[in-house]
C-alpha cells in the first residue's frame, strides 16, 4: 500500500514536493485554493482550506497531512489530531509560523539571538518603542504576512493607524510586532527536519536574496569564508 501525502495548500512549496515523493515511492494529494494552482497537476481537489469540512473530507483519502503554508486555522488542525489523523508538522509546532509574536517570544525563551521586540496594542505603545529604539522600527502584523506583505518601516504610530483600527474591530482583539530595524548585510537560511523518532537532519546553509520582500534567488550552499557562522546556524535551527 502506498502512503499519501495530503498537502494543503496548492503553492510553490506544494510543486517542489511533487518530485521527491514520486521518487520516494510516496503518493500525494493537494487541497488547492483555486483552479490552476502552482501544484495543480497533484490537485485532486480545490477547496477553502479554512472550511472545517472541505479539509476533513479532504484528510479522509490520505494518510497524513502537511502544509504549502502555514495559514490554516488552528482549530481546524486540532480537530485533526482528535479525530486520528496524522499531522506533521503539529498544530502546538505550526503556531510558530501562525503568530510572529509567539514566535518571538519562544525564541527570546530559548535563548536565540534576536532583536529588540515588543507586542503593541496602540500607537502610544508603539511610539514609546520607536522612541527607545532609534527613531524607525519595523513593524509587522502577527498573523498572516507573507512575501513583504504585512510588514512595513515606521517612524511615527501614525504610520500604522488603519492598522490599528482593523485590531479594534476585530473580536477577539490582538497585538501587533514592533522590531528593532536591524542594519543587516545579508539572510541566511536553516532547514531542519525532524523524525518523530527524534532523529534530525540539518541540510546546508542557504542565502536569499529579496527584492521587494520576496525571495528571488537562493545561493546555496551560502558562500562564506567563516564556516563558524554555518555551524552557529545549524545550532540555532
Amino acid at each position: 500500500m502506498t502512503t499519501t501525502i495530503g498537502v494543503i495548500g496548492g503553492g510553490q512549496l506544494a510543486r517542489m514536493m511533487i518530485p521527491p515523493a514520486i521518487h520516494l515511492g510516496l503518493g500525494i494529494s493537494v487541497l488547492a485554493e483555486a483552479e490552476h494552482s502552482s501544484a495543480e497537476r497533484a490537485a485532486d481537489r480545490v477547496g477553502d482550506y479554512r472550511d472545517p469540512e472541505t479539509v476533513y473530507a479532504f484528510a479522509e483519502t490520505v494518510d497524513v497531512i502537511t502544509f504549502d503554508h502555514e495559514h490554516v486555522p488552528p482549530v481546524i488542525l486540532e480537530e485533526l489530531v482528535r479525530r486520528g489523523v496524522p499531522v506533521h508538522p503539529a498544530p502546538h509546532a505550526l503556531q510558530y509560523a501562525q503568530d510572529k509574536i509567539i514566535m518571538r517570544q519562544k525564541l527570546t525563551e530559548l535563548g536565540v539571538p534576536v532583536p529588540a521586540w515588543a507586542a503593541v496594542a496602540t500607537e502610544a505603545e508603539l511610539d514609546a518603542f520607536i522612541a527607545a529604539n532609534g527613531g524607525r522600527v519595523i513593524l509587522k502584523t502577527a498573523r498572516g504576512g507573507y512575501d513583504g506583505k504585512g510588514v512595513r518601516i515606521v517612524s511615527h504610530a501614525e504610520e500604522a493607524r488603519d492598522w490599528f483600527a482593523a485590531l479594534a474591530e476585530d473580536a477577539h482583539g490582538g497585538q501587533l510586532l514592533a522590531e528593532e530595524l536591524v542594519d543587516f548585510r545579508r539572510e541566511l537560511s536553516q532547514l531542519v527536519a525532524r523524525r518523530p523518532s527524534g532523529e534530525v537532519r540539518a541540510w546546508p546553509v542557504v542565502e536569499t536574496i529579496q527584492r521587494d520582500g520576496v525571495c528571488a534567488e537562493v545561493l546555496a550552499p551560502a558562500p562564506t569564508e567563516r564556516p563558524e557562522i554555518l555551524d552557529e546556524a545549524a545550532r540555532i535551527g
